[in-house]
């Protein structure tokens, strides 16, 4: 995950102390790889303790380990598809706005990933006996399309459109199971409300949501982070759906990896049955 990125993703909930550290390392990436924490702090009007606590707020071993990500980090303008979309455009306008913009935030959506907590969600999905997905709307096609490649390499997965059948199906979740949520702005409350049960329950908890505090991340021991790149009121969930898309193809690749050989042969058992009809 790009430090850039982290930054700017986790904006909305930095105190007022990290709110003015993160916009002057925004503002001044190269002074700040080559700053000490004492020296950053000075420059941005905090203590050199608040920077190294705003290393560990991100993620990072310390203020060295952030300047090392930084260094190699380059911002990209992250734009919106509701901004893209203009009266005067043409079918061709559309089409190549619609291309370079699905581009930037597929690279932003990679950049995003952090490989210690998908490995950690591959491996729990790999042990667990039964995973339940939950999400809704643009989330629901999301939960839909894993639920189905899942199914055909023999992993039990549950997951209805119908909210009240997932709920349902959730009551007998146990700590032998996995829940994984997939929730853009991490409120919704159905989602919410099985998520809060699944962990009661004991079983492994896992959401793919936007990166900043919401009511989801308190029921989850393992984020799955996706851009933050839309607003409240939106044309449609297009870029929240095409990064929980990446993320879900890269759960799903990293337990196909596992086991290749199984793969293939629960693949041609699926085929094979369908070429009956």
């Amino acid at each position: 995950m790009g430090c850039i990125y982290k930054i700017s993703e986790g904006m909305a909930d930095f105190t007022d102390t990290e709110s003015r550290l993160a916009n002057y390392i925004l503002d001044h990436k190269d002074e700040a790889t080559l700053s000490s924490a004492q020296q950053l702090g000075e420059r941005a009007g905090v203590s050199a303790s608040a920077v190294t606590r705003f290393a560990h707020r991100l993620g990072y071993s310390g203020f060295t380990a952030l300047k090392l990500d930084l260094a190699r980090d380059h911002a990209e303008e992250v734009s919106n598809f509701d901004d893209m979309i203009k009266e005067t455009d043409s079918t061709l306008d559309v089409i190549r706005k619609a291309e370079a913009l699905s581009t930037r935030l597929q690279n932003q959506a990679y950049r995003l990933l952090d490989v210690e907590s998908l490995q950690h969600a591959v491996d729990v999905l790999l042990h667990c006996r039964t995973i339940y997905l939950f999400g809704i709307s643009g989330s629901g096609i999301v939960c839909m399309d894993l639920m189905e490649k899942l199914s055909r390499i023999d992993r039990r997965v549950i997951y209805h459109q119908d909210f009240h059948d997932q709920l349902a199906a959730t009551a007998h979740i146990s700590s032998r199971d996995a829940a994984l949520a997939i929730s853009y702005g991490g409120k919704t409350h159905e989602v919410n409300t099985a998520m809060q049960y699944a962990k009661e329950r004991g079983a492994s908890t896992i959401a793919v949501t936007q990166f900043r505090k919401s009511p989801l991340t308190r029921y989850a021991d393992t984020l799955l982070y996706i851009p933050t790149t839309e607003r409240e009121l939106r044309l449609g969930a297009i870029a929240s759906r095409n990064a929980s898309l990446i993320v879900t193809d890269m759960l799903y690749m990293c337990m196909v990896k596992n086991d290749v050989a199984r793969t293939n042969e629960s693949l041609v058992k699926t085929r094979e049955l369908i070429e009956r009809l």
